[in-house]
């Protein structure tokens, strides 16, 4: 086989010496137009041969009414093969669209699927010359024979994403990296190990009712080093390659057209496509990054900054405005209107809102001006005027994982909150659920009226805006917490990256400390298990088995003790790298404390349940998840008793603000109870400080993630 990579151009000269139609075609080439479209390289071709392979038919019922023009019996006579192996051939393209250009054909008449072919085009880019490349089409992204498994090999000069990956270093990590060349996401791979780039591929999205994921693939030598270009897609052919009259560009992306090279067979195409027009055919194919819709904040009347010029499509605005609520609607500048939406009129555009809220109900509660980028949207809601950003989600991601966690902690563990905040809230775009909120009452008790009100709350009680900004949801708090380059990295790094549980994207929970077990999704929201969300001991395999905390003798014991865990950290410095300032003003996360006297939590518990049951006499945990958590309380008054849950549920009415966790222990006193607890939050998921320790010990944010989410990969969602 490498004597034939070796001489490549003399096979092209021997075969084109006995095919006179092939030789016409390759001649043909020297006709070829070029136009550069854009300093990024990207450029168009005009080549009318190209006709053949635009408008191939490529429905199933098309292709199976047609013979397999690559399949030997039916290839033109003069079509010579050359053995690669007992599995492939090397064929001369008769179409070509490149100086030289060939196709490595199966031997076996079988679909177009890379996981049959991608050792053998890492193989073969590992011996092609440089010059040269190979490359993969889908079989619904540009594969003209989808029937039929192959792959070409071309010249690569001229190429401008073979260009760039040539000209600029190759990347320092031997991890997949992200690159946006023209306005859509690359995944480069350095190496020729096959497991490493088909271990990438099984991550990515696979439509329903197909075999792999919808992509092309490019790999070629540099300098004795194999690149690997990915190229994600959402759909085969643009919608103007369908549309009537002038409305039509007959332009059927494959894989050298992604690469930069867009070729057109119609000259009309070739003079009038703009850049900007190539840059919508290749929006239209390739997956685009949702917009996500924040609420921010809600009040009576809301005061902002224009920070710079922004519209509402027919004036524009800048500078101190104030919008508020009167009569049921929007009273801005002295006119009721049912909403306002105001889009910056230049990229980079800011606005300020004066007096938010953050941490809404918990300890650390405040207000802050915050300033954000995007667009401003004002509705109505219970009264209230509601304010909403709109941006896309990896520009929301930046800031939330600098409002979670600072932007100087280590970079590993900002690249695996990334990952997790993306898969958070794109679950939450697709999630099926609303909140549920049951009450049931049982048969009177020794005269009492036995209550069972279980609650959880979830980020589906918003209907007007997909995520809120606060602690309910995941902190977003605009560019006011962006304070380095680092959040942006983290989020570039992991352009796109989801994790994947069953071919499914997770819904990635996580809290600030687990107090050493990781909690299962259904003890803290609706009863369904998710195999990614379980309890696990948040230390290495050395430190002993997972105790069952169900057991009340055991939940004692356990939280009465300080175990070695990740997030047992005193490490000022990871902590205060990791956290921000309000975080920092709580030190004791990992075991606290809390005192209340008979009367002080009878008076909370009144006020936040909106339950009079008298003075507690009591309170007895009925069902504890396998961290500890409580999930089911008991709660004995004067008048009556009680059964409450979920762990959110417990910990906002038995504290003015919220108890950090549910896995506590009571011990009555003679006035009233005291409260030791572990943890701070629901504790499912990745556990915050955990993880930042795990960073600082040399983790990767692959290892961190398989850590806190087992029986999941990592994949791309666009």
């Amino acid at each position: 086989m490498e004597d034939i990579f070796k001489h490549l151009d003399q096979c092209l000269q021997e075969q084109l010496a006995a095919w006179p139609a092939a030789k016409q075609a390759f001649d043909n080439l020297e006709q070829v137009q070029t136009r550069v479209l854009s300093s990024s390289g990207l450029a168009l071709q005009h080549n009318p041969a190209r006709i053949i392979s635009t408008t191939a038919k490529i429905k199933p019922a098309e292709i199976a009414a047609r013979s397999c023009f690559l399949c030997e019996d039916f290839r033109p006579r003069e079509q010579k093969s050359i053995e690669l192996d007992d599995r492939f051939y090397l064929l001369v393209n008769p179409y070509p669209i490149l100086r030289e250009h060939y196709c490595v054909v199966s031997r076996e008449h079988r679909p177009q699927l890379f996981r049959d072919c991608y050792r053998e085009m890492l193989d073969i880019a590992s011996r092609l010359e440089p010059g040269y490349m190979i490359f993969y089409n889908g079989p619904r992204s540009g594969a003209s024979a989808p029937d039929h498994l192959h792959m070409q090999i071309g010249r690569s000069q001229g190429i401008p994403l073979v260009d760039k990956l040539r000209e600029n270093e190759p990347p320092a990590t031997d991890e997949p990296i992200t690159i946006q060349p023209f306005g859509f996401p690359v995944i480069v791979i350095k190496g020729s190990d096959p497991d490493k780039l088909w271990n990438y591929i099984c991550g990515m999205t696979v439509y329903d009712g197909e075999s792999e994921p919808r992509m092309n693939v490019l790999s070629f030598n540099r300098n004795g080093q194999v690149m690997t270009a990915i190229i994600p897609r959402s759909k085969h052919r643009p919608d103007c390659y369908y549309a009537e009259g002038d409305d039509k560009i007959m332009v059927s992306p494959g894989a050298v057209d992604m690469f930069g090279l867009v070729i057109t067979p119609r000259k009309e195409d070739f003079e009038s496509l703009t850049e900007k027009q190539v840059l919508d055919i290749y929006r239209q194919v390739t997956p685009q990054q949702p917009k996500i819709r924040v609420g921010i904040m809600a009040a009576r009347e809301i005061r902002f900054c224009l920070n710079d010029s922004y519209t509402d499509d027919r004036s524009s605005f800048e500078g101190e405005m104030c919008i508020s609520a009167v009569q049921g609607r929007l009273n801005w500048n002295g006119v009721l209107i049912d909403s306002l939406t105001l889009k910056p009129n230049e990229h980079g555009a800011t606005f300020t809102l004066h007096d938010v809220t953050i941490g809404i109900g918990f300890h650390w509660e405040r207000r802050e001006e915050q300033t954000f980028s995007g667009q401003l949207k004002f509705i109505i809601e219970d009264g209230l005027v509601r304010a909403i950003n709109i941006l896309s989600v990896e520009e929301y991601l930046t800031s939330v994982i600098s409002s979670e966690m600072k932007p100087t902690a280590s970079r590993e563990f900002l690249r695996a909150h990334a990952v997790i905040s993306r898969s958070w809230v794109l679950a939450q775009l697709r999630s099926p659920y609303r909140t549920v909120q049951t009450a049931d009452k049982a048969e009177p008790t020794h005269g009492h009226i036995l209550d069972r009100i279980i609650k959880w709350y979830d980020h589906d009680q918003h209907t007007l805006f997909d995520v809120c900004a606060d602690d309910h949801c995941q902190r977003y708090q605009g560019r006011t917490r962006i304070i380095s380059a680092a959040a942006q990295a983290a989020v570039k790094d992991t352009f796109g990256q989801t994790l994947v549980s069953e071919g499914h994207l997770c819904d990635a929970r996580f809290s600030k400390c687990c107090g050493g077990i990781t909690e299962q999704f259904e003890t803290c929201w609706q009863d369904e298990h998710k195999p990614y969300l379980v309890a696990l001991r948040d230390s290495s395999i050395n430190e002993g088995v997972l105790p069952d905390l169900t057991v009340e003798k055991n939940a004692r014991q356990w939280i009465l003790s300080g175990p070695k865990s990740f997030c047992n950290s005193a490490d000022g410095n990871i902590l205060s790298e990791s956290l921000n300032g309000y975080d920092l003003e709580t030190p004791d996360f990992y075991r606290w404390t809390v005192q209340y006297t008979t009367a002080q939590i009878s008076d909370i518990f009144r006020r936040k349940s909106g339950l009079d049951i008298g003075d507690i006499i009591d309170m007895r945990p009925i069902k504890r998840g396998p961290s500890g958590r409580i999930y089911e309380l008991e709660i004995e008054g004067t008048k009556s008793t009680v059964t409450i849950g979920k762990e959110l549920e417990i910990r906002r009415t038995l504290s003015e603000s919220h108890l950090f966790s549910s896995a506590f222990i009571l011990e009555k006193t003679q006035d009233g109870f005291i409260i030791k607890g572990a943890g701070w939050g629901h504790g499912a998921g990745l556990c915050q400080i955990g993880a930042a320790v795990m960073a600082a010990k040399g983790y990767t944010y692959r290892e961190i993630l398989q850590h806190y989410y087992p029986h999941t990969t990592l994949g791309r969602f666009y």
